[in-house]
C-alpha cells in the first residue's frame, strides 16, 4: 500500500508546483494529506491579489508628469508672451495676403489655382470633353477624401492621448491649459477636414452640372470655391502644427514652429514662375 500511494503522492506535489509558478498562487495554508497512517503537509494555492494589472500602467501619470515640467520649466508671463505672439505671426500674415490680394494685382498661387480651375471648366465647356471632366474630378474627390480622412484620423488620435493625459493632471491651472490646447487642436483640424469636405461637395455638383448648364459661369464659380476649399483645408491643416507642437513642447516650441510656418507659407504663397501659368492667364487653355 505504501508502494502504491508514492506515485499519487509525486503527482499530487507536481501539480501544486505547476499551479504555484505557472498561476501565481501564494502558498498560503496548508492542506493534508494522508497515506499509509503518515500526514504530509502542503500549501493550497490561493489567487495572489497583489499582481498589477498592465491597463493601470503609468503611461497617462508619466505623460502628465512631462507636461508639468514642461510648464513649469518657463514662468506664465513668458508663456503668454510667447503664445500670443505665435497667434498674432500667423493671423497677420494671412490678413496680410488676404489684403495684398484684394488691393493689388499681385498673383498668389491661391489666386493662381482658382483662376486655372475657371479656365479648365470653360475648356471643358468649349470642348465637350465630359468623359475628360468626370475623369479629373473623380481624381480630385479621391485626394480630397483621403486627406480628410487622414485629418480626422489623426484628431481622433492626438484628442485621444490629450484627453488621456487632462485626466490624470490634478492642478487646475495644467488642467485649463492642456483644455485650451486641446481645444485648439481639435478646431484647427475640425476646420481643415470641414474645408476639404466642401470642396469633394462642390465638385460632385460641377460634375453634375456640366452637361447641363453649357452656358453661363456658373460651373466656373463652382470650381473656384472647390479650390479654394482646398487650399484653406491645406491651410488649416498647416496651422494646426502650431497647437500640436504647442501641447507636446510648450509656448517655446509653439513660438518656434510659427516662425518656421511664416517662412513655409511665404515660399508657397508667392506667385509661381516658370509653370506655364501665363499662357493661358486672360484666355483659353
Amino acid at each position: 500500500m505504501q508502494r502504491a500511494s508514492l506515485p499519487r503522492q509525486a503527482l499530487a506535489f507536481a501539480l501544486l508546483l505547476v499551479s504555484q509558478d505557472v498561476l501565481g498562487f501564494s502558498p498560503s495554508g496548508l492542506a493534508v494529506i494522508k497515506s499509509a497512517g503518515q500526514a504530509q503537509q502542503l500549501p493550497i494555492p490561493r489567487p495572489s491579489t497583489s499582481v498589477p494589472s498592465p491597463l493601470l500602467a503609468a503611461p497617462s501619470s508619466s505623460s502628465a508628469e512631462a507636461v508639468s515640467s514642461i510648464t513649469a520649466a518657463v514662468p506664465p508671463k513668458p508663456q503668454a508672451v510667447m503664445v500670443i505672439s505665435s497667434v498674432l505671426i500667423l493671423a497677420g500674415y494671412h490678413i496680410n495676403l488676404l489684403v495684398k490680394e484684394r488691393s493689388s494685382n499681385e498673383k498668389t498661387w491661391r489666386v493662381y489655382q482658382a483662376e486655372a480651375r475657371e479656365d479648365w471648366s470653360r475648356h471643358v465647356r468649349t470642348t465637350e470633353g465630359w468623359l475628360y471632366a468626370v475623369q479629373t474630378l473623380r481624381n480630385a474627390i479621391t485626394a480630397q477624401t483621403f486627406l480628410a480622412t487622414t485629418v480626422l484620423s489623426l484628431l481622433t488620435l492626438i484628442t485621444g492621448k490629450l484627453w488621456d493625459i487632462l485626466r490624470a493632471l490634478s492642478r487646475g491651472t495644467e488642467r485649463r491649459l492642456l483644455t485650451v490646447q486641446l481645444i485648439s487642436v481639435g478646431l484647427t483640424m475640425l476646420l481643415s477636414a470641414y474645408q476639404f469636405l466642401q470642396g469633394v461637395r462642390l465638385m460632385t455638383h460641377a460634375g453634375f452640372l456640366f452637361p447641363v448648364v453649357s452656358e453661363g459661369t456658373v460651373v466656373d464659380n463652382i470650381m473656384r470655391r472647390s479650390q479654394n476649399c482646398q487650399w484653406l483645408g491645406l491651410r488649416w491643416m498647416y496651422i494646426s502644427l502650431g497647437p500640436i507642437t504647442w501641447a507636446v513642447g510648450g509656448s517655446r516650441a509653439f513660438f518656434v514652429t510659427s516662425i518656421c510656418l511664416l517662412q513655409f507659407f511665404r515660399q508657397m504663397d508667392r506667385k509661381p514662375k516658370g509653370m506655364g501659368y501665363e499662357s493661358f492667364q486672360g484666355g483659353g487653355i
